[in-house]
Parts: structure tokens; sequence; C-alpha cells
């Protein structure tokens, strides 16, 4: 009797090794490398942003020396915030197994007025001191073996060296802007042409991997901390009456005469007068007398706010009733975040 007893507690014990082994996989939240994938991918599977992958990077540090070469088997901790039910353990002969990734269906997410791509990608008009840099990018890690009389060209995962001050860290992440022309009484315009995580810091110089291209990045290129995005998934605009009134100041496509539909545009109207992500503002002709009589007020076009500085904000079009948009054309703001 006491034999059998015995045995029957060591079958109880070797069967609670597989459920103790899955309770720490399940706890570790630990990711298993496939062939071909990258912190981007991992990001975007676990995390639901690819721009976050340097969270994935500060985590494993002792097994990703890269981040841009990351390898099959690799075990890679993931961010305490990851779900329990985002990974999946399969058992094999009582050892885990990760098989990636499990999708689940639930309720359906309404798209976001305003995407984060948006956000980021938009020049805008700053004041003095509005841009604080931290750092200029010099050049790319490897250069062209071809002389080819040109500025070198950076791609997604290249890796280039910035100059930068102390504030800088292993793990950040830099938005690359091109300044553009200045706007007397307004500010000057910036251009955003990629973003980048450091991977290294020494003697004042950064070693930047490059996650994220807008246009072309180029050498003297100013590097600014990454903003986060200011609005949340559910965040809707509310419409109301007329409250706040202003111009359009100039175009992100200088020269364009007729404008379309995801065209950007500056208005004189930012911060300080209470302007946010996501407010909705009306173009117009107001109502004026011709040489022909009195000619209504006619529609022009509805554009949304994707970012906002402290006089400006950078619009993007999203209905045009005439395609003919001109600077000075009044606009009102017809709808607000909430």
């Amino acid at each position: 009797m006491r034999t059998a007893a015995t045995v029957i507690a060591a079958a109880g014990l070797l069967a609670a090794v597989p459920l103790a082994a899955q309770n720490d996989a399940q706890n570790e939240r630990v990711h298993v490398v496939r062939p071909g994938e990258t912190l981007w991918d991992i990001a975007r599977n676990y995390l639901n942003d690819p721009f976050l992958w340097p969270e994935i990077f500060r985590l494993n540090t002792n097994v990703v020396q890269d981040p841009a070469r990351i390898y099959p088997s690799e075990r890679l901790v993931l961010p305490d915030g990851v779900p329990a039910a985002a990974t999946e353990t399969v058992f094999n002969g009582g050892l885990p197994r990760e098989r990636g990734p499990s999708v689940q269906f639930g309720e359906r997410v309404p798209r976001p007025e305003v995407l984060p791509g948006d956000f980021y990608r938009v020049g805008f008009i700053a004041r003095r001191g509005e841009v604080v840099p931290v750092g200029r990018l010099t050049e790319p890690e490897a250069h062209s073996a071809l002389d080819l009389r040109m500025p070198p060209q950076i791609n997604q995962y290249d890796r280039v060296f910035v100059q930068v001050d102390e504030s800088v860290r292993e793990g950040d992440r830099l938005r690359f802007l091109r300044p553009g022309r200045e706007m007397r009484g307004v500010g000057r315009i910036y251009r955003p042409t990629g973003v980048g995580t450091v991977a290294a810091v020494d003697s004042g110089v950064a070693t930047v991997v490059v996650v994220g291209l807008y246009a072309p990045m180029e050498p003297n290129d100013v590097a600014v901390p990454w903003e986060r995005f200011p609005l949340e998934p559910n965040a809707r605009s509310q419409a109301g009456e007329p409250d706040l009134e202003g111009r359009v100041i100039a175009f992100d496509e200088e020269g364009r005469v007729l404008q379309r539909t995801e065209s950007i545009l500056f208005l004189n109207v930012g911060r300080d007068s209470g302007v946010a992500v996501g407010d909705v503002f009306e173009a117009y002709e107001p109502r004026h007398r011709s040489r022909l009589g009195i000619r209504p007020e006619v529609y022009v076009a509805r554009m949304q706010v994707v970012r906002v500085t402290g006089g400006s904000a950078s619009v993007r079009v999203t209905e045009l009733g005439q395609p003919s948009i001109t600077t000075g054309l009044a606009v009102r703001r017809v709808a607000r975040m909430r």
C-alpha cells in the first residue's frame, strides 16, 4: 500500500512539472525568435506599435548586441505590459516550445481619426526655441565604394553617426528634422526625415539605427527627442458651433496651385489658441460684395489638425469643395477633439 502511494505521489510530481514550466513561461513573457524576424516585427505583434521595439531591445541587451541583427532561437524577454494570452506555449517531450503570437478575435476597434503616421511624418512651423536639437546627423556608418558625387543614400536599418549632447543615452529614440525656410513673424518650417534608435554612444557621437523614413535623410539633419502620439485610440472629434477663426498661411508642398485631399496646409492658429491634434477646421470664402453684387459664402475644404505647435497647426485636407486653396483663405473650427 505504501509502495502504491509512493508511485502515485511521484506521478503527481512528474505531471506537475509541465504545468509549472507553463506558468513560468507565461509569467516570463518570452519570445523565441523565428527565421526572418526583426525587433520591429516582434514589437508590432506584441505591442501593436513597431516603433516600440527599443522597449524589447532594452530588456535583452545581454542577448542582442546589435538591434538590427537578431537570430533564430534567441529567447527575448517581453515587456510586462504584454498580456498573458499574447503568447502560446506548446509542450513537446516535456519541454516548452514557443509558437509565437496567437490571434484572438474580439470587438472591432474603430479606425483612429488621426493616425500616428500622420502625426510623425507631417511638416510643421515652429517658433524660435520650440525645436531644441540634441544632435546633428554627420554621416552614415558605411560609405559607398563608388564616388557618385552625390549625398549618401540612407536606408531603413542603416546605421548613422550623430553628434549628440550629454542628454542622449543608449536606447533613446530620436526624430530627424530638416529645417526649411523662415516665415517672417511666424517661425521656421521643419520637415521630418526619419526616426532612429541609439545603439551606442561614444565620446559625444551616437551610433543610431534608422528604423523609419519619411523623406531622404541627409547629413546636417537635426535630431530631437521622440514625442509620444498624443491621442488615445478611442478619441473622437465632436462637432459644435464655430468658435475659432484663422487663415491658411503656407503649404507643405510649395508651388502647388491646386490642392488635393491629403494635402498638408499650415494655419496661423495653434496651441496658444487652444488648438489640439484632431480638431476639425472648415475653409471658406466669406460672403462679400463683388462687381456683380453680393457673393454668398462658399465652402472650400474640410481639414483636420495632425500636429500643433505654439502658434501654428498642420492640417490634412480630408474633403475638397473647391480645388483652389490660397494663402490667406479663412478657416474656422467646427469640431474639437474630446
